[in-house]
């Protein structure tokens, strides 16, 4: 790729991965950390000693689900102007390259002075966890929102990547779009992450909801939220697979389990949730759950012209 072309790319991915840190609300990340390395192994593509590695961007905030843990999270955005690639080896190279380079940043990160610096004026907490977010788009419309974890999630990794980095691809990216859009929508802008009860907690410190996406739900395929609609506190459960009887009755089940008493009313969304096709396989899957006082609702959170027949 020409330089000029490599830029352009850089500069569209950069507009695409901001899009959706804003959308999770990590827009106040840092911007374009410079982190000097400080390891020997760490070499340029002529062999030489790396002096420093670009961070995109860095993000730190008391992570929800521990006690007493700072996340600082070196987030690396990466952009194929012509799509990713069709040949799955060439993207799994890809993708390995872009682990290897996030690897190299948290090593080093952990012992620079000037983040150091940064961290020591945030108001964190005793254990401070380095980890990656790898944004990686495609700017091409075919590809923009392909789904291209099911190629790379087998990649076989060296023995120096041990540090844990987040994947975001165009999918999810899309995902997230949707779901957040949906419950904008439907709440007027009242809407909040939930964070579910992991078991690491001794005391909460932190509430269980709130605009900020944590890392971990980052890559989870199942987002519970609290939806404020006409003042009511509503569960919404949105799911990133295609609607089966089994997967809803498992959702369910979740979600009691998340929302305890407080809800009166827990609405799951799939992105293909039709109920002219699904409505009596949903009604059998909430049998086992009729003893509790509270009203299911599936629904489609992708808007349709079948919006209409969703069981209110």
């Amino acid at each position: 790729m020409s330089g000029e072309k490599s830029k352009s790319s850089g500069e569209h991915g950069e507009k695409l991965g901001l899009s959706f840190l804003e959308m999770i609300v990590w827009s106040s990340s840092l911007k374009s950390v410079s982190i000097k390395c400080n390891n020997g192994k760490h070499r340029t593509p002529n062999d030489n000693q790396k002096g420093s590695h670009g961070d995109d961007r860095g993000y730190i905030y008391n992570n929800p689900f521990y006690d007493n843990r700072t996340d600082v999270v070196h987030i690396s955005i990466k952009n194929n102007l012509d799509g990713y690639s069709e040949r799955d080896s060439e993207l799994k190279s890809q993708f390995k390259g872009h682990l290897e380079e996030a690897n190299e940043i948290i090593a080093c990160a952990q012992y620079d002075a000037t983040l150091l610096d940064q961290l020591s004026s945030f108001n964190g907490r005793r254990h401070k966890e380095h980890s990656g977010l790898l944004i990686w788009t495609s700017t091409d419309l075919k590809s923009a929102d392909r789904n291209i974890l099911s190629v790379i999630k087998n990649v076989r990794l060296d023995e120096t990547c041990t540090k844990n980095v987040y994947f975001f691809d165009g999918a999810r990216i899309d995902f997230f779009k949707k779901i957040i859009d949906h419950s904008n929508t439907a709440s007027k802008g009242n809407y909040e992450f939930l964070y579910p009860e992991t078991g690491n907690l001794v005391n909460r410190l932190d509430e269980r909801h709130g605009k900020v996406l944590p890392l971990e739900m980052i890559i989870a395929d199942v987002i519970p939220m609290k939806v404020v609609i006409d003042g009511q506190e509503t569960l919404f459960v949105y799911v990133n697979q295609a609607f089966e009887r089994d997967a809803y009755r498992r959702v369910l089940s979740l979600a009691l389990g998340i929302a305890g008493a407080w809800p009166r009313e827990v609405r799951i969304g799939f992105p293909d949730f039709n109920v002219a096709h699904h409505g009596n396989e949903a009604r059998s899957s909430e049998l086992p759950f009729v003893a509790r006082e509270k009203k299911f609702i599936p629904f489609c959170f992708i808007p349709s012209n079948l919006d209409s027949l969703t069981n209110d």
